[in-house]
């Protein structure tokens, strides 16, 4: 039997490749102590591993995530994916205490490296196959969000459209108030000044035609008793 099985050989990946996906692998130790295992890639910055470090307990299995963090676009039909991950397990037959696998990692490969176990695990990127996730999605993903967004605008807008139309009216009717308070408080301040001037103007337009009756009056009188002085003149000399 073997101590501890490491599976798939080869991890599937399906399109599209330019989103992320996951696949899994494996660790399943049948020994009588604790194992430790880390994960190694020939392409970091493409994949993401969780646990990439961790231990696995007698008689137990832990399933490992790989997940492919999406190229930046699709591959060509004749693309040969070369990438890989090593596993490599070593004894813990004590405990780590406080110390992470990946920090107890360096002991337990001095202590227990002639133990090690390690496997290599190929990627494989299945072109030929129909993109199965992007059939899936439009499918069952679009219908609850499209119940979601149609119910919170009706509720939006049956409870918060009464509260603009009372805080407008209340905002009108104060601006209408002021723009109204204020020309009938000029006008009114204003008006008399205006009547004074008017009376004024008035007098004063009504007594000048009687002082230039007067004077026309005496100046006729004057020149009649000039005519008659002179008569009288004439006729005693």
């Amino acid at each position: 039997m073997v101590l501890v099985d490491i599976s798939p050989d080869v991890l599937e990946y399906k399109p599209p490749f330019t989103e992320q996906s996951t696949e899994y692998a494996t660790i399943t130790n049948n020994s009588e102590q604790p194992v430790a295992f880390k994960v190694k890639t020939t392409a970091p910055k493409f994949y993401c591993v969780r646990p990439n470090a961790a231990v696995v307990k007698p008689g137990e299995s832990v399933q490992v995530q790989v997940i492919l963090l999406g190229l930046t676009k699709e591959p060509t039909a004749d693309f040969k994916c070369r990438d890989k991950f090593l596993v490599i397990t070593l004894p813990a037959p004590y405990d780590l205490g406080e110390k992470t696998v990946a920090d107890a990692w360096p002991e337990l490969e001095t202590e227990f490296k002639q133990q090690a176990v390690s496997k290599k695990i190929k990627v494989k990127y299945l072109l030929d196959q129909e993109p199965a996730v992007a059939q899936a999605v439009p499918q069952q993903v679009p219908e609850p969000v499209e119940d979601h967004r149609e119910e919170i605008p009706i509720t939006a807008k049956s409870e918060a459209a009464p509260v603009p139309t009372l805080e407008t009216e209340q905002v009108k009717k104060s601006v209408d108030e002021k723009k109204i308070s204020k020309p009938v408080e000029e006008f009114t301040s204003s008006e008399p000044e205006r009547v004074t001037t008017r009376e004024s103007t008035s007098s004063n337009t009504k007594t000048e035609p009687v002082s230039a009756q007067e004077g026309s009056l005496n100046s006729t009188a004057l020149i009649l008793i000039a005519i008659i002085a002179l008569v009288l003149g004439w006729l005693y000399y």
